[in-house]
């Protein structure tokens, strides 16, 4: 029975879902980037997970260019993401990461509001 692909490295770094994403969130609120933009994007990348790596890549870089044109930001990020998918087990991992990117971006934001009005 063949082995399973395993994950590639940028995937498997015990910091792509913390001071990656961190990074990633400063960059995209630095932007202005719109948090319905960041919702969409994480849906858009959940229905990409049953695709081989190479075509999910094609099709993040057409969302980038078509979808998030109007914001170069996250149109970069999806384009940087696509070109390190590698693996299928890879896929699953982007579409996780963007998805908690975009509720960690809410939770930020909600806690920003809530400290404003105290």
């Amino acid at each position: 029975m063949p082995a399973r692909p395993q994950v590639s490295t940028p995937f498997a770094s015990r910091e792509f879902n913390g001071e990656v994403m961190l990074d990633e969130l400063a960059d995209l609120r630095d932007a202005q980037v719109q948090q319905q933009h960041l919702n969409d994007c994480a849906l858009a990348a959940r229905e990409l997970t049953s695709l081989r790596a190479s075509e999910a890549a094609q099709r993040l870089k057409h969302l980038a260019s078509a979808r998030f044109q109007s914001q170069p930001a996250l149109a970069s990020l999806l384009v940087r993401w696509a070109n390190r998918l590698k693996t299928e087990p890879d896929v699953a991992h982007l579409a996780s990461h963007l998805q908690r990117l975009a509720v960690t971006a809410a939770l930020v934001s909600a806690v920003r509001r809530a400290g404003r009005r105290g």
